[in-house]
C-alpha cells in the first residue's frame, strides 16, 4: 500500500540519486533546477512547506519496503490553483503501476483543500508515458509551449495539462 510521507532530509539522498544525468534532471524538476540536484536545492523546496500559508507541499510515496515515488503541489492560493509537478518514480520501481496510485493520492491532498479549484501541470510533449498517466487521471490537454526548455543542444516543448476539481469528482466517481 502506498503512503505519501512529507519530503525530508533523510530523503534527499534517494532523491538526488534517481537523477543521473541533467537531462533526467530536467525532466523532474523542469529547467530552473541545477545538475547535480544536492541538499541546498532541496532544502529550499521544503522550506516552502513551511511558510505560513505553505508555498510548495513535497511528498515521498512509500510502499512497505523503501520510497518509490516523489511528487509535489505549488500552491497559488489567490487563485486556487495547485501545480502538480517534480513527479518522479524511482527508477526500480518503475514499470509497475505505480505512478497513477501515487498521483490519486496526490491529488486527494490536492482537492481536500477546498479553495483549490484547479490543479494544473506542465510535462514535456515527448514523454507519451506521463501524459497517458495524466490523462488516465482525468487531466485535459489545453496547449504546448513550443521550444520552451533548452537541455544541452536540444530544445524541448511543453504540454499543459488542467484537471478542474468538479471533473476530478466525476473521475473519482467513475473509479468507485
Amino acid at each position: 500500500m502506498l503512503t505519501l510521507v512529507p519530503l525530508a532530509e533523510l530523503h534527499f539522498a534517494t532523491l538526488a540519486s534517481w537523477f543521473p544525468t541533467e537531462a533526467d534532471l530536467i525532466q523532474w524538476g523542469g529547467p530552473f533546477i541545477n545538475f547535480p540536484l544536492d541538499d541546498r536545492q532541496l532544502r529550499a523546496m521544503v522550506a516552502e512547506t513551511m511558510a505560513a500559508p505553505p508555498t510548495r507541499l513535497c511528498w515521498m510515496a512509500d510502499d512497505a519496503a523503501s520510497s518509490i515515488g516523489h511528487a509535489q503541489l505549488g500552491l497559488d492560493w489567490r487563485n486556487g490553483v495547485a501545480l502538480l509537478s517534480r513527479v518522479a518514480i524511482a527508477p526500480q520501481a518503475r514499470g509497475r503501476g505505480l505512478a497513477t496510485p501515487m498521483l490519486r493520492l496526490v491529488l486527494e491532498e490536492a482537492f481536500a483543500v477546498t479553495d483549490v479549484a484547479r490543479v494544473e501541470l506542465n510535462v514535456y510533449a515527448w514523454n507519451r508515458p506521463a501524459i497517458r498517466t495524466y490523462e488516465r487521471l482525468g487531466f485535459r490537454m489545453e496547449g504546448t509551449r513550443r521550444s520552451s526548455a533548452r537541455v544541452g543542444n536540444e530544445r524541448w516543448d511543453t504540454a499543459t495539462m488542467g484537471l478542474l476539481r468538479d471533473e476530478w469528482q466525476a473521475h473519482a466517481d467513475q473509479d468507485v
